[in-house]
């Protein structure tokens, strides 16, 4: 086995992880769909208070995640980290939830946006016309418990891709690349945000273990076979890049 928090451990327990999530996913997806669901049976008693700014399906999915996921591990109350935080027997495991209307699809279909607090990279990035910018996430690599107990961060994202009439198109995870994998990633996970001082993931660029003879570090949980054509040929380069092994559910909506 690999010595405790070298890159090849980390990678190896990110992947293990990674196919944890994916199976409680996979157990639980007709109970999730039918949880995206269960505003619609009471819409007209809340529709009229929600702010222009804010998403019906972003905020009411949080909560079906946190249903699936109350066995996954101890939640652990620290305010730095994703939606989703737990403590495990040998991680900390940061899973945050991303959704992205088919208006804004941009936002999705290279990279996704990733805040200070939701990973431990290290690195650079380019900006163009000026000197690369040094960047490093918030999370510790490592985590040191007051008990002097050492366990790795690993960080995932669950990316919904939905319409204005709430039909889901499609649903990613990825997982990015701890700090401690920065000699083997160099710069790739990394680009600029909109704004300035901000960082996307770029997962389609940083899509495989390295270490792992190249094992997928994205999978699709469901994929619409209906959705329409230039929705289509915007994203269909992210079920190229999973292949047929890593996509769970593929359905007519």
């Amino acid at each position: 086995m690999f010595e405790i928090n070298s890159p090849e451990y980390i990678e190896f327990w990110e992947n293990e992880y990674l196919k944890q999530i994916y199976h409680v996913l996979s157990i639980d997806l007709e109970k999730m769909l039918d949880g995206f669901s269960t505003k619609e049976e009471i819409r007209n008693q809340w529709e009229q208070y929600l702010g222009q700014e804010t998403s019906d399906f972003a905020v009411g999915s949080e909560r079906i995640f946190y249903w699936l996921f109350n066995q996954f591990g101890q939640p652990n109350s620290s305010p730095i980290g994703s939606d989703m935080f737990f403590e495990t027997y040998n991680a900390y495991v940061h899973i945050d939830i991303k959704t992205v209307t088919t208006d804004n699809i941009g936002d999705i279909t290279k990279n996704i946006f990733v805040g200070d607090n939701q990973n431990s990279y290290e690195g650079f990035i380019k900006v163009r016309g000026k000197e690369d910018r040094p960047y490093k996430g918030n999370l510790p690599p490592i985590y040191r418990k007051t008990d002097g107990t050492l366990k790795p961060c690993f960080t995932y994202f669950i990316c919904i891709l939905y319409d204005k009439s709430g039909d889901i198109h499609m649903i990613h995870l990825t997982c990015m690349p701890n700090g401690i994998l920065k000699d083997v990633y160099n710069d790739e996970p990394l680009v600029a945000g909109k704004n300035p001082g901000k960082i996307r993931f770029n997962y389609t660029k940083c899509h495989q273990f390295k270490l792992l003879n190249n094992q997928s570090r994205l999978k699709i949980i469901l994929w619409n076979e209906n959705m329409p054509e230039d929705i289509n040929n915007k994203i269909k380069h992210i079920k190229e890049l999973v292949g047929p092994d890593n996509i769970l559910y593929t359905k007519k909506i």
